[in-house]
């Protein structure tokens, strides 16, 4: 940021978030004066053009190499201005180049990622730039919905990557805890879906009630981090069910504790990134991860008859293949027949 934020700064940006608003609702943002609205289109103002009144552009490109006399708003797009703006200029999540040359009589107000070509430019009110996206590794120089979609998917690496080590300080903590509940999981996934179902709704709706009055608003953290906690647990017992399953499949053996936790880990962040249907399927293991904590009292519910001892003494869970012939339902490739 150049500058420190003033009314007249604030005014300038909420005029583009007015202005961009009124184009997705097709309402007129002001009673006079024209106004050119594109969405997802390219506006352009050859050099020797006038351009009367605002000029604004969502999710397309703007380019004013003549002059414009009102605004120029560009949100999720590419921006460049070369010619003479007597308004303001308000740039929202998109890429910017001022070209070294551009003459903005009004505000100049950018958010998300650095301009390009401010130096050399003539800006006759305050110029703010907000570039957050610089903070975002690997982000670059972006804008327009590239650029966003870009951010998102960084944003989710960085969640995974939170997540799983998460998920090894969880393992490393409990264990035992982790085998028991991953051992009933497979007799139990149905049941654990409607509980944790039923759970995540009822956080939420006690989350949302207590965080109406501000005395509520602690216990609603509380809430909110005890279910994040509940989620954890479960989700690491599921991971460390997945990859012994792999291990017994793939290589004929059991795997270490975390290195099973690690096997699962792998084919959930692969899932859980595909658009759609990761979507979908990280908000089952989710709630399977919240069910099969409860209804397995976190873990403590005894184990009878486990079918093998993993490393270091921890129980195996079953794998997902069918019963022998003959053999009893729902026992695992590693139980003896009777």
């Amino acid at each position: 940021m150049t500058r420190s934020f003033s009314l007249t700064t604030l005014r300038a940006l909420g005029l583009g978030l007015v202005v961009a608003l009124s184009a997705l609702t097709s309402v007129p943002a002001f009673a006079g004066g024209d106004q050119a609205v594109s969405i997802s289109d390219e506006q352009v103002v050859p050099a020797g053009k006038v351009h009367d009144g605002d000029l604004v552009s969502v999710m397309g490109n703007v380019r004013v190499e003549g002059k414009v006399t009102g605004t120029v708003v560009c949100v999720l797009g590419d921006l460049t201005v070369t010619g003479q703006v007597e308004g303001d200029v308000v740039s929202i999540m998109s890429k910017t180049d001022l070209g070294g040359s551009a003459d903005i009589s009004g505000e100049f107000v950018n958010v998300g990622w650095s301009p390009l070509g401010v130096t050399g430019a003539n800006i006759g009110g305050e110029k703010v730039n907000v570039n957050f996206m610089n903070l975002v590794p690997f982000a670059g120089h972006g804008g327009g919905l590239s650029g966003l979609l870009r951010f998102l998917f960084i944003l989710a690496l960085i969640k995974l990557a939170m997540l799983f080590l998460t998920m090894i300080i969880v393992t490393s903590l409990i264990p035992r805890r982790l085998a028991v509940m991953a051992t009933a999981f497979p007799q139990k996934w149905g049941w654990s879906f409607v509980v944790g179902l039923l759970t995540y709704v009822g956080i939420w709706i006690g989350v949302l009630f207590l965080a109406v009055t501000l005395i509520g608003i602690p216990l609603a953290l509380f809430l909110w981090f005890a279910g994040k906690v509940i989620k954890w647990m479960g989700l690491a017992a599921i991971l460390y069910l997945m990859g012994q399953t792999i291990g017994r499949n793939l290589w004929g053996r059991q795997l270490p504790h975390l290195a099973s936790v690690l096997a699962g880990f792998v084919i959930f962040a692969v899932t859980s990134m595909i658009p759609g249907i990761g979507w979908v399927f990280s908000g089952v293991m989710s709630v399977l991860a919240v069910g099969i904590a409860i209804t397995t009292r976190f873990g403590a519910e005894p184990v009878v008859q486990p079918s093998a001892a993993g490393p270091g003494g921890l129980p195996v869970p079953p794998s997902w293949e069918p019963a022998p012939a003959g053999g009893p339902m729902g026992s695992g490739s590693g139980s003896t027949p009777a």
